[in-house]
This record gives C-alpha cells, sequence and structure tokens, in this order.
C-alpha cells in the first residue's frame, strides 16, 4: 500500500485541479424544465439535491403503468453475468494488487467526483468498471490509478453532460507526469472491450431511488435527511470490496434499512410495506445490512475518509456525524411479518 500511495501521491492531490462549474444531467429522457430548475437549486446552493433525486422525471400518472416493468428489467440487468464483478477475482486474478489498495483509490474517486461535482451515478459507474475490469484482467498496482481515472472519465461520458466530460479530461491532461494521454486513450479502448461496450445498467444508487421514492408520510425535512443518509451509506459501500457480492439492489435496500434505523434507532425500520416495494424480506438482507453498519461504524475501511468527511458538509446535513447505535437490536432483522 505503501508503494501505491507514494506512487500516486502526485495525482491524489486535487489541490492544483481546476475547479468546475456544476453540471446538468446529459439524459436525453429528462425535460428542459426540469433541467431548468435543477440549474436554479444548483445556483442557491442546494447541491446535495443531486445525490439522490427521487423526483420522477415525468408526472407519475404517465409513468405509473409502466413502473412495474421497468423495475422488472433493472432487475434482469443487474443478474446479467457480464454486468457483474467477480466476488473473488482477487483471489482468483489479481497478484500484484489487494483489496486495501482497491479502497484507496475508490476513496480518491470520491474526492475526484466531488472536485468535479459529477453525479452519484457516474462515480458508481465507476467503480463497477474498476470491478468488472478486474474480474477479468489482471493488473499491475502502477497500473489501477490509471484504470481508475479512465473508468471515471467513461462513465462522465455516458451519464454527464459535455462540460463535465470536458473537466475531467482537463484534470486527466494534467496528469502527463504520471500516465500520458496515450495511455489513458489504450486504457479507454482496452477497458470498453473488456465490458463488451455495456456501459449502461442499474447501481445501487439507481435502485434507491426507487425505494426512497416508496418511503411515504414525513416532512421534507426528514425526507431529505434520509435521502442524505442513503446516498452517504451508498458512497461507502463502494469503498468495502466485500460489498460486491451483493446485487445493487439488495445494497440499496440494506442503506435504506440502516439509514431508517440510525434516523429512528428506537423504530422497526422495515415494514411490509418496504419489504412488498423493495422486494426483499429482512432476512433476505441480515447479512448486506450488517456489513454496511459495520462501514458506517468505520469498522471496515476506517482509513477511508474522503466519504465520511464529504457529508460532514452541511450541505449533506452533517450525516457522517450522527451516532448510530453499535448494536443492532436482535428484534429488528425478524421477518416483520411476526
Amino acid at each position: 500500500m505503501a508503494e501505491l500511495a507514494t506512487s500516486s501521491g502526485a495525482n491524489m492531490n486535487h489541490d492544483s485541479a481546476p475547479r468546475p462549474s456544476k453540471p446538468r444531467t446529459r439524459s436525453a429522457a429528462r425535460i428542459e424544465a426540469e433541467a431548468e430548475e435543477a440549474r436554479k437549486r444548483r445556483e442557491s446552493g442546494d447541491a446535495a439535491r443531486w445525490l439522490l433525486d427521487t423526483r420522477p422525471p415525468y408526472p407519475e400518472a404517465a409513468v405509473a403503468p409502466y413502473v412495474g416493468d421497468i423495475d422488472r428489467y433493472l432487475r434482469s440487468l443487474e443478474v446479467e453475468p457480464l454486468r457483474r464483478p467477480s466476488p473473488g477475482y482477487f483471489q482468483d486474478i489479481q497478484k500484484d494488487i489487494c483489496p486495501k489498495m482497491r479502497a484507496v483509490v475508490v476513496d480518491w474517486l470520491v474526492v475526484l467526483a466531488e472536485e468535479f461535482e459529477l453525479h452519484a451515478e457516474t462515480l458508481h459507474l465507476a467503480v463497477s468498471y474498476v470491478d468488472r475490469f478486474l474480474t477479468m484482467n489482471v493488473v499491475a498496482r502502477d497500473k489501477l490509478q490509471l484504470l481508475a481515472v479512465t473508468a471515471l472519465l467513461v462513465a462522465a461520458k455516458y451519464e454527464e453532460i459535455e462540460s463535465a466530460e470536458m473537466k475531467v479530461n482537463i484534470y486527466i491532461n494534467s496528469m502527463d507526469n504520471t500516465y500520458t494521454k496515450q495511455q489513458v486513450v489504450k486504457m479507454e479502448a482496452d477497458l470498453l472491450k473488456s465490458l463488451n461496450f455495456q456501459i449502461g445498467g442499474p447501481t445501487v444508487t439507481t435502485f434507491l431511488r426507487q425505494f426512497i421514492a416508496s418511503c411515504r408520510g414525513g416532512n421534507s425535512t426528514s425526507r431529505e435527511k434520509l435521502e442524505f443518509v442513503c446516498s452517504y451509506l451508498a458512497d461507502l459501500s463502494l469503498l468495502d470490496y466485500d460489498c460486491i457480492s451483493y446485487l445493487p439492489s439488495v445494497v440499496a435496500a440494506a442503506c435504506l434499512f440502516v439509514a431508517r434505523f440510525t434516523i429512528h434507532p428506537k423504530t422497526r425500520p422495515w415494514n411490509l410495506t418496504l419489504e412488498q416495494n423493495t422486494g426483499y424480506k429482512v432476512f433476505d438482507l441480515q447479512k448486506s445490512i450488517y456489513v454496511i453498519h459495520e462501514l458506517q461504524l468505520t469498522i471496515r475501511c476506517p482509513d477511508q475518509e474522503a466519504t465520511r468527511k464529504k457529508y460532514k458538509d452541511t450541505k449533506f446535513g452533517c450525516v457522517s456525524t450522527m451516532v448510530s447505535p453499535r448494536e443492532i437490536p436482535t428484534s429488528f432483522p425478524e421477518d416483520c411479518h411476526k
């Protein structure tokens, strides 16, 4: 790990990186009125709303007939073998890198994504690309950072608008002392080939938007806090190699469970409505819940501070400073039918 940190130290210092303006989403499906509203929110300082925008891009009445089809389609995508990394790739494929090095690089990607104010989906896609590539290709430790920044570039091209992509390109061009543009282009080609150009697909944030939207009740402040805590936990899940063992929808549901437990520790976090909307009983989530909870308590990945520092900001409700009980009551993981 010391070698990795030393070799990439110049690039992991972002004080000299250009600070971009906030981007709008590229999605062709989003209407201009929503984009204008988003711009106004950003100008008013409401940057945190870019974490998980749970408002539907179309009127609910127009989308309602297709919600079931959309959910089934996303669930079918997340189980496709080519879109999922192998949980054992460090043991089976990689010889020169380890989960700790992966956590360091993911922590660095969190810093970059925050620096360029990229969407949460962009960050999660980038980490997914890294894991999928490492599943199929042996990577030397001195090329791990190159893979990571290239994955972020590809994700930005897919998810962001041109200006955000240009900002990432500017940063990459400033890395000439470590990687040349030709190396980045070659890595991009290798990455896309390994992914078979399948660069779309659902992530934890995709399902969190659906699950949070199904949580009815409460005022706007409590709803916003729930979104912040869920976003924080979702980003923490990126750090832990064990989380790739679970489907994105499982991790999303576990994040929602732990978020609700954090906000209301004396109230049962799961109910029949959430079970129906997520498709998971608490029993199905039990192992992933404990992983997310340990990440929140810094039992896992304690040395990676970028995400925790990011969510200490008041614009994210300082949710990383919230104290969660160290033990989840044994009665909570029981079936909510009981």
